[in-house]
């Protein structure tokens, strides 16, 4: 983690377009640690400024992957929408909005109070991750979402089903096939964790 803050996020600070980045680490199965990394970017076009033309590769230095037992070697891109798409009292059709995006999609539908309600397109596995200040709500619209917590236990949701995770628990969540979930979370908060 602190060959990140020193010789990757120089790089990363010093490239127009990237917003933030974090750093996690999380205890896994018999000891394993997963060194999680996720980066926020203004546009693909920013992210290609950084990594090259092939934007799906891993940019690891050298110096990384001679310490990592293992790195992936793709990255996956979601498309995050942060500001309100609907205002209140506007009429918001969730499976139109849902069907015209494909997987990873995460946009906020609309602010109430101080929550957010995001929509959110998923399939695959999304990384570990925790929100340090924020509980979060999952409710399936259609299809099935794993909840892993703390690599202790799983929650498998189907269409219906709900689910609340209190701030500061480790979880990742998870679909074998494309899935529509809502999320509600404070406003503000950083919707790939802490």
């Amino acid at each position: 983690m602190s060959h990140f803050e020193r010789a990757v996020r120089p790089r990363l600070d010093a490239t127009d377009g990237f917003i933030d980045g974090t750093v996690a680490r999380v205890e896994g199965d018999r000891g394993r640690i997963e060194i999680v990394v996720v980066t926020r970017w203004a546009s693909m076009e920013a992210i290609r400024d950084f990594a090259g033309a092939e934007v799906d590769v891993a940019v690891v230095d050298p110096e990384a992957q001679a310490v990592l037992e293992d790195f992936e070697k793709r990255v996956r891109h979601i498309e995050l929408r942060d500001d309100d798409a609907f205002g209140p009292l506007e009429l918001i059709d969730i499976a139109s909005e849902a069907s015209a995006h494909e997987p990873w999609f995460n946009e906020t539908l609309l602010t109430v109070n101080d929550a957010v309600v995001r929509l959110g397109v998923v399939e695959g596995e999304f990384h570990w991750h925790k929100h340090d200040d924020q509980d979060e709500f999952f409710l399936v619209l259609d299809g099935e979402l794993q909840i892993d917590l703390d690599g202790e236990r799983t929650i498998t949701l189907g269409p219906h089903q709900a689910f609340a995770i209190p701030r500061a628990v480790m979880h990742r969540t998870r679909a074998s096939r494309r899935t529509t979930i809502l999320i509600v979370e404070a406003a503000g908060v950083a919707p790939t964790g802490d």
